[in-house]
C-alpha cells in the first residue's frame, strides 16, 4: 500500500476536565493511504515501544477519518485514524512507534512511495525504509503538556522562498529542542502539544498553478463577480488543495517531522484559503470565491482538524445571516453546509487545568452594505459570525460553572490568528490603499477601524472570563511576520479580582509569534510601515488600555521565530499550593532572547 501523507498526530479533544485523563496521555494518529474503499480498513497494528524496544501498547482498530476515494487516481485514498491511549508514569517517557501487518508481528511495515506529481522536480529517489518514528514524549503524571506555537509556515511568492538560505532552519531547531534532554531532570523533555496559529499551508500558489483559476483572476472585478463556476471546477480545486498538503506537509524536512511526533491543534488563517480571504468585500459573494472557499475548508478539515464528515457536501462561509451569493447557480441544489471552526480543548491535571480556545477569524469574516439606496451607503464588517459568538459565550458560561472554579488553578490560552493589539493604520490609510491592492491586508487586522467595536467586545469578554472563572488568560497570535508582545489593562470595576484587594487594574498578555518560514519584512519596508502607523498606548472604551512592550531590546522581533510555552507544576509547601506560572519564550533564528513572558493565575479569596 502507498503512503500518501503522514503519519500526523492530533491532540484528542477533551472539552472539560476528566480525572481519568490524569493517568493517561491520549491522541490520534492519522495516515493517508491509497485505500480503494472506506469499507475495508488496513490490516495494520500501531505499536509503541520504549527505549529498550519493549512494547508499551498496541492498537488495531483503524477508523476512516476522511474519504477521498472519489478524487483522481493519483491522489485518491482514505485517511485512517487510530486512537492512542498511553499510560502516564511518575517520569516522562520517550517512545517510538511503527505499523506492522497483523500476520507479521514485530516487523515494521515499509510503505510504498507514490510517484511524484512532477518527476522533473522530484528529489532523487532512494529505496523506501521501514516507517519507525522516534521521540513521542508522554508527560509524567500531574504535568501539563509543553507547547510549541508557530504561524506562517510558508511564503506567498516563489521569490520569497529564493530569499531564504535555510527555509526550514526553525523547524530543525524545534526538532532538536524536542529531542534534547532538559538540564533539569524534573522537567518534562520535548513537546507534547503543537499549536498552529494560522497560515499553516500558503495556498496562494494555486492562482498561478491552476490554469482556469489563473485566467479567472486576470479578469476585471465586475466579470469575476458574476461569472458562473464551470462543471468540474469544485472537485479540481479540492484535488489541488489535497496535493498542496501532501507537498507542504510531507517529506523528511520542515513541518513533517514535528507532525509525526507531537499531537497538534490548528486554526486556519487567510493563506490556508488564499491571501486576504474575508477582506475582499463583495468579491466573496461571487460563485468562484465560494467554490475556492469550499475546497479549502474541506481540505482544512481533513488535514488540520484531522477528520472530514460529508466530504461531498460543499462548505459555505458562516456568513449566511449577512450575505447572499450574487449569482444563484444550478449547482446550489447540491448539499451545502455553513460552519465555523471554533474549537476548545482542556488538558487537566490534579492541580491545574489548561484550556486552549481557538477562534476562527475567517469563516464568518465578511462585509455588507447596509442600505443600497442611501446616497452614501455604509458598510458593516464582521470578523466572527453570530453562531461563533454564541458558541464562545456558551463555552465561557460552561467554564465558569465547572466545579473547579475558585478551587483549582486554571490557565486559558486564546488563539487569535490575527493580533488583538498591533500597529494602527487608521481609516484614511485603509481607504487610500484600495488603489494599490493593500486594502485587504489592512482590513485583515483587529486594529482596523472597521473592526474595533467587535475587538472591544472580545477584550471585555476575555476580562470577564478571567474574573468569573478565576483563570489567567493569555492570547497567542501570528500573521504579522514579526514577533511582538502586548499588554491589555483593565481598570473596569467589573473586571477587578476581589482577592487582589486594592490593586486597581488587571491585565491580559498577548504574545505574537510570526513567521516560522516566511521571510520577515526588510528593514526599509518595516520602517515605512512604522512611519504610516501608530504603536503608542491607546485608551479604549470600558476603561481598557493597550500597550506594546519590548521583545528583547526592540519593540518588534524582526526575525523568524516560534514560541516555547511551559506551564510549571504547582509547588506544595506547608499545606499551601503555589499558583502555577505559565512561561512563554521566543525561539528566534538569529537572536538569542533570554527574556520570558510570565503569567500567573489570580489568587483565590481566603476560605472561611
Amino acid at each position: 500500500m502507498k503512503l500518501l501523507l503522514g503519519p500526523i498526530l492530533y491532540a484528542k479533544a477533551q472539552s472539560t476536565p476528566d480525572p481519568k485523563s490524569h493517568d493517561v496521555w491520549s491522541f490520534y494518529v492519522n495516515v493517508f493511504l491509497d485505500s480503494p474503499s472506506v469499507g475495508v480498513s488496513p490490516a495494520l497494528r500501531l505499536c509503541f515501544t520504549d527505549a529498550r524496544g519493549v512494547q508499551v501498547a498496541a492498537f488495531e482498530e483503524a477508523k476512516p477519518a476522511v474519504d477521498f476515494t472519489r478524487l483522481p487516481r493519483d491522489t485518491a485514498g482514505v485517511v485512517w485514524r487510530w486512537e492512542v491511549v498511553l499510560p502516564r508514569k511518575d517520569v516522562a517517557q520517550r517512545l517510538s512507534y511503527h505499523f506492522e501487518a497483523l500476520d507479521r508481528p514485530g516487523v515494521p511495515v515499509t510503505f510504498e512511495r507514490p510517484p511524484p506529481r512532477n518527476p522533473r522536480t522530484a528529489p532523487p529517489d532512494s529505496p523506501p525504509k521501514p516507517l519507525v518514528v522516534s521521540d513521542v514524549v508522554v508527560p509524567q503524571r500531574g504535568v501539563s503538556p509543553n507547547i510549541a506555537f508557530f504561524s506562517c509556515n510558508g511564503a506567498s511568492r516563489a521569490s520569497d522562498w529564493s530569499d531564504l538560505a535555510e527555509p526550514y532552519a526553525l523547524w530543525d531547531k524545534m526538532l532538536q529542542q524536542h529531542q534534547r534532554e532538559p538540564t533539569d531532570p524534573a522537567k518534562t523533555p520535548g513537546f507534547q502539544l503543537l499549536i498552529g496559529g494560522g497560515d499553516q499551508l500558503y495556498a496562494d500558489s494555486l492562482h498561478n498553478s491552476m490554469e482556469l483559476l489563473h485566467g479567472h483572476m486576470k479578469l476585471s472585478r465586475s466579470k469575476r463577480l458574476n461569472r458562473p463556476v464551470p462543471d468540474g471546477l469544485r472537485e479540481s480545486l479540492l484535488t489541488e488543495y489535497v496535493w498542496l498538503y501532501r507537498e507542504r506537509w510531507g517529506g523528511p524536512e520542515g513541518i513533517a517531522p514535528l507532525l509525526q511526533r507531537v499531537p497538534g491543534l490548528y486554526m486556519w488563517d487567510d493563506h490556508d484559503i488564499f491571501d486576504g480571504w474575508g477582506s475582499h468585500e463583495e468579491l466573496q459573494r461571487s460563485p468562484w470565491y465560494r467554490a475556492i472557499y469550499s475546497a479549502a475548508a474541506r481540505a482544512f478539515e481533513a488535514f488540520q482538524k484531522g477528520t472530514l464528515d460529508q466530504p461531498g457536501a460543499a462548505r459555505e462561509p458562516d456568513d449566511g445571516e449577512l450575505l447572499q451569493p450574487v449569482l444563484r447557480e444550478a449547482q446550489d441544489v447540491d448539499p451545502r453546509e455553513a460552519r465555523h471552526y471554533f474549537q476548545t480543548f482542556c488538558f487537566s491535571t490534579e492541580d491545574c487545568d489548561l484550556d486552549v480556545v481557538l477562534l476562527d477569524l475567517r469563516s464568518g469574516r465578511t462585509s455588507r452594505v447596509l442600505d443600497l439606496d442611501d446616497a452614501h451607503p455604509q458598510s458593516e464588517f464582521t470578523v466572527m459570525s453570530r453562531a461563533q459568538w454564541d458558541a464562545f459565550d456558551a463555552w465561557r458560561e460552561e467554564h465558569r460553572q465547572r466545579p473547579e472554579n475558585g478551587k483549582k488553578a486554571r490557565h486559558v490560552l486564546v488563539v487569535s490568528s490575527v493580533p488583538l493589539v498591533h500597529l494602527r493604520f487608521g481609516p484614511a490609510m485603509e481607504d487610500m490603499t484600495g488603489g494599490i491592492n493593500l486594502r485587504d491586508d489592512l482590513l485583515d487586522q483587529w486594529e482596523s477601524a472597521v473592526h474595533r467595536g467587535e475587538r472591544t467586545r472580545l477584550l471585555m469578554n476575555l476580562f470577564a472570563l478571567s474574573k468569573r472563572s478565576y483563570c489567567a488568560v493569555t492570547v497567542l497570535s501570528g500573521d504579522v511576520h514579526v514577533g511582538a508582545r502586548a499588554r491589555v489593562r483593565s481598570r473596569n470595576p467589573d473586571h477587578l479580582v476581589p482577592a487582589l484587594g486594592t490593586v486597581g487594574e488587571v491585565f491580559i498578555e498577548q504574545v505574537t509569534s510570526s513567521p516560522i518560514i516566511h521571510p520577515p519584512p526588510c528593514w526599509l519596508a518595516f520602517k515605512g510601515m512604522l512611519a504610516m502607523s501608530k504603536d503608542s498606548r491607546e485608551d479604549l472604551p470600558g476603561f481598557l488600555q493597550t500597550e506594546l512592550l519590548p521583545v528583547g531590546k526592540e519593540l518588534y522581533l524582526r526575525d523568524r521565530n516560534w514560541l516555547s510555552i511551559r506551564l510549571e507544576r504547582p509547588k506544595h509547601r506547608d499545606g499551601l499550593t503555589a499558583r502555577p506560572k505559565l512561561w512563554v519564550r521566543w525561539i528566534a533564528e538569529k537572536q538569542h532572547l533570554p527574556m520570558e513572558v510570565v503569567v500567573e493565575p489570580p489568587p483565590f479569596l481566603p476560605r472561611g
